[in-house]
């Protein structure tokens, strides 16, 4: 515990670790307060001003058209099997929500796709902050140093990781509250619709998924650097693979999404992510259906798993074999 301590109080106190963490909270705000502009609550001028276009949009000949045919046959018209007349206004006639420049506030709806996002972004820093402290220590040669005083490898390996793992799981737990507290402080001055029931409760298990995927994040980022003792290597590979390797597989061979990172990182926060496939060439509705595919979370966490362990096991072993200068 000595040494994971001491890992902890130098992964503190390295500078480039401290602007990376904060730049990520800054990253993090300013998209929040983007977010929070473009969905900001609509003044009584322009609800005005929209309801004007769409009462004169009303008067169109096309849109009375509409409505008479509604009036007369509501359930086909609406696909409701008990609409009734009265119900046509709202089908057939424009709505002043129809011509305003921005919608509200709504984080119900990005429920499920937000966390993918914050995982995303957390994991990257999570990379970024594992191949930075330890790229920084090679560099420096002060590895050398340190196995002078603990001569045992694989405790200082172990020690090192264990600080990365710790790095990690903070930043995603900042970014995640972080990112909820503040829509959910604003959703409740400007909205007046109450969350669902259990809403906040929801959020604990992907928040759970996003953080454990980041800890598996930095450990991977930290294993390569371990092993190839250079920053520059990680950065290169993530460009890489991100830019060319994901996206030529996935536009040149379809059955490749399945292996795909991206692919089972979904699965992983979203706990399940389907695949949905369209035939190049079809004739009828029968080959014209999509195929779907199903990555299990379970299938993701053995994905990483043995990605995660195949890594992190090399990179031992290469620190064990390895000279150290």
């Amino acid at each position: 515990m000595k040494l994971l301590a001491v890992e902890l109080t130098r992964l503190r106190a390295r500078r480039a670790v401290v602007v990376l963490v904060l730049g990520a909270i800054a990253v993090t705000m300013v998209a929040l307060a983007v977010t929070l502009w473009t969905n900001r609550p609509v003044s009584s001028a322009e609800l005005a001003q929209a309801q004007q276009q769409a009462d004169r949009e009303a008067q169109q000949p096309y849109v009375k058209r509409d409505l008479r045919r509604c009036e007369r046959n509501p359930e086909e018209y609406t696909a409701q099997p008990d609409a009734t007349a009265a119900d046509c206004a709202a089908y057939a006639l424009p709505q002043a929500d129809w011509y305003l420049t921005r919608s509200q506030l709504d984080i119900v709806g990005v429920r499920d796709e937000l966390p993918v996002g914050i995982a995303l972004f957390a994991s990257v820093v999570a990379i970024l902050l594992g191949a930075t402290l330890v790229g920084a220590e090679w560099a420096a040669g002060s590895v050398g140093t340190q196995l002078i005083y603990e001569p045992r490898r694989t405790r200082v390996w172990a020690a090192k990781a264990g600080s990365i793992a710790v790095g990690s799981a903070v930043v995603a737990a900042v970014l995640y509250v972080l990112t909820w507290v503040t829509l959910i402080a604003f959703h409740r001055i400007w909205i007046e619709t109450a969350l669902p029931d259990g809403f906040v409760g929801d959020l604990v298990g992907p928040g759970l998924r996003v953080l454990a995927f980041t800890v598996l994040a930095g450990l991977i980022g930290y294993a390569i650097t371990m092993a190839t003792r250079s920053t520059v290597v990680i950065v290169g590979l993530m460009l890489a693979y991100v830019v060319v390797f994901e996206s030529l597989l996935r536009n040149v061979w379809q059955p490749a999404e399945r292996w795909l990172v991206s692919s089972n990182a979904l699965a992983w926060v979203q706990d399940g992510y389907t695949i949905v496939r369209y035939p190049n060439a079809c004739f009828d509705e029968v080959s014209c259906r999509p195929s779907r595919e199903t990555v299990s979370m379970i299938d993701a966490v053995v994905y990483f798993g043995v990605i995660g362990g195949v890594l992190l096991l090399g990179s031992l072993w290469v620190f064990r074999r390895r000279d150290v200068p």
